[in-house]
């Protein structure tokens, strides 16, 4: 079977009838109101789709936490996804092979090189501060890469980012692992897919 990720964004308003009264009062912690938004929106989205793709009710998908603490879905086999949100852009990954996805606002402010030499490795920091005016763009290629892949393994950004390298724009190295890649870009965001196995086809979809 090819591996083929869809990629859904969230553009419009939450449907919180398909959240469970749990992930409605775990909303209420969120302090400020895009968060609370993009954790609405991710949820949400989240439900109404995986119930279009196993054929069940929203409120029957059930959404467990792995011991690493990756999301998963504990009725639906041979699903997987991944979120992720930044500013106003929430987008859901999902794919019948475990999946790794992350993206970031172009224009979002950020301590580029300062990041890279606290996170990255001394090669990644060094063609930073080589880019020039493209610093900012390198550096969001990079960073959605790693944590892709870091999303990927489970480990999140606690996995160290030193720890996962892009080679190119096709092909990753998690540790000793050879990991594929697939670039996005929609409108001012950069973003990557990141799967154990080669990368058939990613399809975007706006909802």
């Amino acid at each position: 079977m090819k591996n083929v990720i869809w990629i859904w964004r969230m553009r419009k308003s939450p449907d919180i009838s398909n959240l469970t009264e749990s992930e409605t009062t775990f909303s209420e912690r969120y302090a400020l109101a895009d968060s609370r938004e993009a954790y609405l929106k991710g949820r949400s989205g989240l439900r109404a789709f995986a119930s279009l793709y196993a054929s069940i009710a929203p409120s029957d998908v059930k959404i467990e936490i792995s011991k690493s603490g990756k999301p998963f879905f504990g009725n639906i086999a041979n699903l997987h996804f991944n979120i992720s949100h930044s500013g106003s852009e929430v987008a859901i990954a999902f794919s019948t092979q475990p999946v790794g996805f992350d993206m970031e606002l172009l224009d979002r402010k950020r301590d580029c090189l300062a990041i890279a030499d606290r996170f990255f490795t001394k090669q990644e920091a060094m063609e930073l501060k080589g880019a020039g005016d493209s610093v900012n763009e390198l550096f969001v290629k990079t960073w959605t890469a790693k944590e892709a892949m870091l999303k990927l393994s489970g480990d999140g950004l606690v996995g160290g980012l030193d720890r996962a390298t892009a080679l190119s724009e096709r092909e990753g190295r998690l540790a000793d692992r050879t990991i594929h890649l697939a670039r996005l870009n929609w409108e001012g965001v950069v973003g990557c897919v990141a799967s154990f196995e080669t990368i058939a086809k990613v399809e975007i979809q706006t909802h």
